[in-house]
């Protein structure tokens, strides 16, 4: 087969080798597609062979100046930088021109969490009467006991739960599947919804989503973010709360109460456990008045004043 020299082609060769060789999920495909998208439409010519480091690098600092973020631009690179890869793995370049550009630095920081009270007056939001309430405590349920991320919630199956040996089969990034525990508040939240007249009247085999919207329909990221603003509204809560505040919640409730690195690492799922370092940063101002409490000659100072 001739390797393709075009942008277009190019692409869309790229694009199939992700999903067929590694298995990306539709979402990650959709990223890279618009990030290659945007440095085609960009360039004056549709020769891959013609796309040298200066150019790659003029419209690195052209996303820069326009007030792209750091995050942004890293993960541009990040999808550019494999398309060229493959683009050599297929003999079409001789070497990638995007490898010696550097990722801007991009600044930690402590993802924002809700308090165990909190989530405790969010889930009190659920006790209602109204349609999909059950559904609604399910959705709660997971997202905080079993730490999903958004896609990974509004994909589980029916059949995903081992009830017994309480763990969800979880498919998450790349297509990649691991189990995760599944607590008890979680196991009854599940089992209710299964049973309501909201779920029961949308009868499934195992293959069936588990979350799903009023007409029996997998629920959309949409209806997600407006279910969950509807209980943080009723449950009085001012702060900013989006799905992913809750996966923030469950790591850093674990290892606050001393749970494993690891072990936290393999429950969200994490490729690399750097990522899973960012919830345990404490607070700056936490640090130093630990140290004022505790180090001796810290305490020798307050015993003379």
């Amino acid at each position: 087969m001739r390797a393709p020299f075009d942008f277009p082609s190019a692409i869309e060769d790229f694009l199939q080798s992700l999903k067929l060789e590694h298995g990306l999920s539709a979402n990650s495909i959709a990223a890279y597609r618009n990030d290659l998208n945007e440095l085609s439409a960009s360039l004056l010519h549709d020769e891959i062979k013609e796309v040298k480091a200066s150019v790659l690098n003029k419209y690195f600092n052209r996303l820069g100046s326009l007030g792209r973020k750091p995050a942004t631009l890293a993960r541009k690179l990040s999808s550019v930088r494999r398309f060229f890869d493959y683009m050599v793995e297929r003999k079409v370049l001789a070497q990638n021109p995007a490898a010696g550009y550097r990722a801007p630095r991009i600044a930690r920081y402590h993802p924002d969490y809700l308090s165990v009270e909190e989530i405790e007056r969010i889930l009190k939001a659920t006790e209602t009467d109204q349609k999909l309430a059950l559904r609604d405590r399910a959705v709660i349920e997971l997202l905080y006991g079993c730490g999903l991320r958004i896609s990974e919630l509004l994909d589980l199956k029916i059949g995903s739960f081992e009830f017994e040996a309480g763990f969800v089969k979880v498919t998450g990034k790349g297509n990649k599947q691991r189990l995760v525990p599944l607590g008890k508040f979680a196991r009854e939240a599940v089992t209710k919804y299964l049973d309501s007249p909201d779920r029961s009247r949308f009868p499934g085999d195992s293959s069936r989503c588990l979350i799903v919207n009023g007409r029996g329909k997998r629920l959309s990221r949409v209806g997600l973010w407006k279910a969950i603003k509807k209980l943080v509204v009723r449950a009085g809560i001012t702060k900013t709360v989006t799905p992913h505040t809750f996966r923030h919640s469950f790591a850093t409730h674990l290892l606050a109460g001393g749970a494993d690195l690891r072990a936290v690492q393999e429950m969200l799922g994490h490729a690399d456990i750097s990522t899973t370092e960012i919830y345990t940063q404490v607070d700056q101002s936490y640090i130093v008045a630990e140290h004022r409490r505790h180090h001796p000659r810290e305490l020798a100072g307050f015993r003379r004043k």
